[in-house]
């Protein structure tokens, strides 16, 4: 039976390993620039996002491991517990401190579980509310967001249809997005593009190649995660980082497949962005979408004057040096996503009957005696 403890204690572990993911794919990334050994963007995507689905695919290593003890392939006495190997060094002599502080620590994040989920203090009684309110604020905007977006979309006209792909036309929206629903992916554009028949090979080459990314279906799961991660920053960065990628990556393989020109797509960002800032409604789509361009100033959000700044750069000026190859970038992700899984398994609770478990409560009750006969006259 699935306890709120256990479900608890997921929630942290997903939240940790969420901040050690994102970290370490900063930290990646700084060592191969340092190499001038730079990712291309669509290389940096596909990192971040390996690294994320590696926290969905933890819960499977953890299944696993715990079947492959119960059928005798790993020892039961087996446990790289972040945890058990604290308890290993201090019995080392490694740590020195007290048996009865250290039991203390060790037992910290049980203690804290314990008075959150039991609602026996303000403190934890505050800090349960806060985050319900949170979570339904957020689940209220993203679902508020879908209505609106349903709404766009059933005011659009139909303009052509390839299988599940549909092109509509808009009136009422003036940056082209595309998202998708349960069976169909829609490519929205503003009516008024049709007139100009060089930005609308620019745009309708864009958004396919963000549905070739997949980046359609990782903004409907980042704003399905959005109301539970919503209080944690590094998810916002994520988020962040996502969105600017995916956008300098599109432009990057259009680039370089040199189908567009340079300066004529440049040129169709700044209309974009100029027609949608002259309107009253200067954000006319809503999420989960992926649009042409972006006019966000929330915090954490895409500064849109930076961010056009930072595209234009990369697309007149691109890097020059060697890049890494394929081979090298799945060397370099597959270990990064192990390491993230192996970071899950670290993160697991540790068996209270280990033989250095027993060993610790032995020492812990000694140091107990040992103090009560101390102040006995």
């Amino acid at each position: 039976m699935i306890t709120a403890e256990t479900v608890f204690n997921a929630f942290i572990n997903a939240n940790i390993m969420l901040i050690f993911a994102y970290f370490l794919w900063s930290f990646t990334r700084y060592i191969l620039k340092k190499f001038k050994a730079p990712l291309a963007y669509v290389m940096q995507l596909r990192l971040l996002n390996g690294m994320f689905l590696a926290i969905a695919l933890s819960p499977l290593a953890v299944f696993a491991l715990a079947v492959f003890m119960q059928v005798g392939l790993i020892s039961p006495s087996f446990s790289i517990s972040i945890s058990d190997f604290a308890v290993a060094q201090f019995l080392h002599g490694n740590i020195e401190i007290k048996a009865t502080e250290f039991e203390k620590i060790l037992g910290l994040r049980e203690t804290i579980t314990q008075n959150i989920l039991s609602l026996n203090t303000p403190a934890s009684t505050f800090i349960v509310g806060l985050f319900v309110a949170g979570f339904s604020i957020c689940l209220a905007s993203s679902l508020l967001h879908i209505f609106k977006l349903r709404a766009i979309l059933r005011s659009c006209y139909q303009w052509r249809q390839f299988g599940d792909l549909k092109l509509l036309l808009s009136d009422t929206t003036f940056v082209p997005f595309s998202t998708r629903g349960f069976k169909t992916r829609y490519v929205v554009i503003p009516s008024g593009m049709l007139a100009n028949s060089t930005d609308l090979k620019i745009v309708l080459h864009h958004e396919f190649q963000h549905m070739r990314q997949g980046d359609v279906e990782w903004e409907f799961i980042q704003e399905a995660l959005r109301p539970l991660f919503f209080w944690n920053p590094v998810f916002l960065l994520w988020k962040r980082q996502v969105q600017k990628l995916r956008e300098l990556a599109c432009d990057q393989v259009l680039i370089s497949n040199k189908k567009l020109d340079a300066l004529t797509y440049c040129e169709c960002l700044l209309n974009v962005c100029s027609n949608s800032i002259r309107k009253d409604d200067r954000y006319s789509i809503a999420l989960p979408a992926v649009p042409f361009v972006h006019i966000d100033q929330r915090p954490f959000g895409v500064s849109t004057q930076e961010f056009l700044k930072q595209r234009v750069i990369a697309i007149v000026e691109p890097v020059r040096r060697k890049r890494l190859s394929r081979k090298a970038f799945r060397m370099l992700l597959l270990p990064s996503m192990a390491l993230v899984i192996l970071t899950s398994l670290v993160l697991q609770e540790a068996a209270d009957w280990s033989q250095d478990r027993l060993m610790l409560s032995t020492i812990v009750n000694l140091e107990r005696l040992e103090a009560r006969n101390s102040v006995t006259p």
